[in-house]
């Protein structure tokens, strides 16, 4: 089976960071870390769903040195509507409907920090370090791989979901693990 390598956001090319490295400020993250990726419903075939997971299993979350712009994970998995890139996918939705629909198209990659040794910084795209819909500390930046085997896939479950206001969603939700992939980095990696 070819390898198909992994991108983050479905980008075609690296993301790219303009904040100079000296200016980057470096962060102790919670245990857990969350890199969202598209998957789930995102794609009709499931083939290339599975594929892609496969890829994240087997290679990682590709950093720099596998030619993409890097690791960005969460700090947080409390607030949905403030996880990346649901905080800025969220703009386009148009509805209520489509806004619970766009959840269930992410993976969550779950990131056990004391498995692997990276440095973490404070996201260095953000502007005046915070991106609008959370604290400068919810986004974390990482130059390198994450290892496969600190990794665990989870999907979206959304059990109640109230529309406040125009900008305030509550989300009620659980995680459920993926465990034909969860198995196989277990499987693989231990």
């Amino acid at each position: 089976m070819k390898s198909i390598p992994y991108c983050p956001i479905a980008r075609k090319k690296r993301h790219t960071i303009s904040t100079p490295k000296s200016e980057w400020k470096k962060f102790r993250p919670n245990r857990y870390l969350y890199h969202l990726s598209y998957g789930g419903t995102l794609n009709v075939n499931e083939e290339n769903v599975l594929l892609k997971r496969l890829s994240i299993a087997t290679e990682g979350i590709c950093g720099k040195e596998k030619g993409l712009g890097g690791v960005w994970a969460n700090n947080q998995m409390k607030r949905v509507n403030h996880l990346w890139p649901i905080c800025f996918d969220s703009w386009d939705c148009g509805s209520n409907e489509n806004y619970l629909k766009m959840l269930y198209r992410f993976d969550v990659w779950q990131i056990d920090t004391k498995l692997i040794n990276n440095i973490w910084y404070l996201d260095p795209n953000l502007m005046d370090g915070n991106e609008g819909s959370g604290d400068a500390t919810d986004y974390l930046y990482c130059e390198n791989t994450i290892h496969p085997r600190a990794l665990k896939l989870f999907t979206f479950t959304i059990n109640d979901y109230k529309f406040l206001f125009e900008d305030k969603f509550k989300i009620e939700f659980n995680l459920d693990p993926v465990e034909k992939i969860n198995n196989f980095i277990k499987t693989k990696w231990w």
